[in-house]
């Protein structure tokens, strides 16, 4: 009787403890341990030590292993000696190298019992702790000690952190966006980051202590946070009966004190941070009190409603996109004969198709053009003679000469909010502001642009923003080369951060570039003359290098245009070619598009 009386006590004590543990969670509804967000299964474990094996195999398998994150790299550390597995200081930030591994004995080794294994690999860059892949070329070069015991081989010395393949890196993560904002204006800025799959469950966690952590050094000065330093979670995110994520934040000060402003471009940020997870609905809360007064709840919907229709209707925002936007209905251009032209929608399924009317009037020798944004009003660059010269219309008018001129203007790109026109104007890039109303027809005049940071790169020929228009792509010698846009409130704006994207060793880098444009924001499609790699994809932190298909296609390819879901479109010796997006039939094969000509340069809206 005694036992089963200690027994109730116990069991009424658990209750009242887990009841305690209710209490804190804001809200009435009931709240479950968020599980699924849309991810694939956990990635199994790599496999341990095989019996029997080398010195070269145990080294290699360690390196293969150190990709899996877990219980402190637990599979890794299979391979090392109890003392080393001990000692073994994994926390510094991983080292991503090609995979292309050398393992080779070191000279003197073979003593009875030991061996020394040198570990040789084209270094890509480190992984930050906040996830942010942050490119480093060079290489790795280390010596590994291994000891024998009872005939079993084990790494008794090694190199602090670990030194990661990037197909192991990219198994054991996934690529999410986490989101800024842009110090003028507030607009949306998203940066990549790489998280561990595994454990799932904490995933959207996970994902916000990384936007906790802040903009990334290669944004600094391009975005901002709203978020109070030190914030964190207060509790496990959890997800309601309703299917409604539950967010508290804490260490943020009294919700009053924070003007409506500032608690929307947080709700901003948390809310389209945790789309990228697959969670769609939020609960945002402070210390337990609602975030945004009568709004308990969030989607991406709401917290863009606020926004400007231009920035709202990015195509790289998270949320549903139709074919009734703006940029979506806009078809891509083609500029061919020394005149402007839509390109087909289906374009590439009818190399017949009879040639459609002038886009916009008034330049007599089109070279290059870009649709804005919106669709509505078209930069051209059009030859006079022997100068070039930057003109602006309403689609289905005249356009209308700016004093942008050069002897050499390269193909103009729009800022996403439509207002700003960027080219190149021999050699050196130029900014240009859009004057008048929206409704009115389009005025461009030039303003400041800092581009010193760009002085030692030599002649410039190619000029893409990206789709946040945070960060600008340029071609120079060859090369693809990325920066970032730093703007003031004074209206001013410098380019900084300068870096190379993907340079190294042959067959692992971008070169001999002629054009490139931006897939996605954090992606990349370059064309040119290397042998082999005629388009290539990469991404923009310089992680990820592929090459894209190349059936049908005569080298070089000398342009190239691609947006998010569209097709792309190159140019070849051949003319005109269009590649169906991912996942449509035939994604793998270029087809002739009808009118073009190895002179036909390609533009999408923005």
């Amino acid at each position: 009787m005694r036992r089963d009386r200690a027994l109730l006590a116990v069991l009424l004590g658990l209750v009242a403890l887990l009841l305690a543990g209710c209490a804190t969670v804001p809200g009435s509804s009931d709240v479950t341990v968020l599980r699924r967000v849309g991810d694939p299964a956990e990635p199994s474990a790599p496999p341990g030590p095989a019996r029997g094996a080398q010195p070269l195999e145990i080294v290699r398998g360690w390196i293969l292993a150190s990709g899996a994150t877990s219980e402190r790299h637990s599979a890794a550390r299979a391979f090392l000696s109890p003392p080393a597995a001990g000692s073994w200081d994994d926390g510094a930030s991983p080292t991503v190298v090609s995979d292309r591994l050398d393992t080779v004995f070191s000279p003197g080794s073979g003593q009875a019992g030991t061996a020394s294994v040198r570990v040789r690999a084209d270094k890509l860059g480190t992984l930050r702790p906040d996830g942010a892949f942050v490119a480093d070329p060079g290489t790795v070069d280390v010596v590994v000690g291994l000891t024998e015991n009872n005939g079993v081989w084990r790494i008794s010395s090694l190199p602090a952190g670990t030194i990661v393949r990037h197909t192991d890196l990219r198994a054991n993560t996934r690529p999410v966006r986490v989101w800024f904002l842009a110090p003028v204006g507030g607009a949306p800025v998203g940066e990549t980051r790489y998280l561990a799959t595994s454990p799932v469950r904490s995933v959207p966690g996970r994902v916000l202590d990384e936007l906790f952590s802040g903009p990334s050094d290669g944004l600094r000065g391009a975005a901002l946070s709203a978020l109070p330093t030190g914030v964190l979670l207060r509790s496990a995110v959890g997800t309601t009966s309703d299917g409604v994520a539950t967010v508290d934040l804490t260490h943020m000060g009294p919700v009053d004190a924070l003007d409506p402003a500032r608690r929307a471009e947080i709700a901003q940020q948390v809310v389209l941070t945790l789309a990228g997870v697959g969670v769609d609905h939020v609960q945002l809360t402070v210390d337990g009190d609602p975030l945004l007064d009568g709004r308990p709840e969030l989607d991406v919907g709401d917290v863009l409603a606020g926004l400007p229709p231009a920035v709202r209707e990015r195509p790289d925002l998270p949320g549903d996109r139709t074919v009734g936007d703006a940029a979506a209905a806009s078809p891509a251009v083609v500029v061919t004969g020394g005149r402007v032209r839509a390109v087909p929608q289906d374009a590439g399924t009818d190399p017949y198709r009879p040639a459609t009317p002038d886009l916009v009037t008034g330049v007599t020798d089109a070279r290059s053009a870009s649709p804005s944004p919106d669709g509505r009003d078209v930069a051209v660059v059009g030859l006079e003679g022997a100068t070039m010269r930057l003109s602006v219309g309403r689609v289905g008018a005249a356009a209308a000469p700016t004093a942008i001129t050069g002897t050499t203007v390269t193909r103009p790109s729009w800022t996403p909010d439509g207002a700003e026109v960027w080219t190149v104007v021999d050699g050196r890039p130029v900014r240009t502001a859009r004057g008048g109303s929206a409704a009115d027809a389009p005025v461009l005049t030039p303003v400041g642009l800092d581009a010193t940071a760009l002085a030692s790169l030599g002649p410039i020929t190619t000029l893409r923003l990206s789709p946040d228009g945070a960060t600008v792509a340029l071609v120079a010698g060859g090369r693809v080369v990325l920066a970032t846009v730093v703007r003031d409130m004074g209206g001013g704006a410098r380019l900084a951060a300068v870096r190379v994207l993907r340079p190294g060793p042959a067959g692992e880098s971008l070169d001999g570039i002629v054009d490139v444009t931006w897939s996605q924001t954090d992606r990349l499609v370059a064309v040119g003359s290397m042998v082999g790699h005629p388009v290539q994809l990469a991404s923009a932190d310089g992680l990820d290098l592929d090459d894209g298909p190349s059936t049908n296609l005569t080298p070089p390819v000398t342009a190239v245009a691609a947006a998010p879901d569209r097709p792309t479109l190159v140019v070849d010796q051949g003319g005109l070619w269009s590649l169906p997006a991912d996942g449509a039939d035939g994604a793998d094969v270029w087809r002739s598009v009808a009118g073009g000509s190895n002179s036909s340069v390609p533009a999408y809206p923005g």
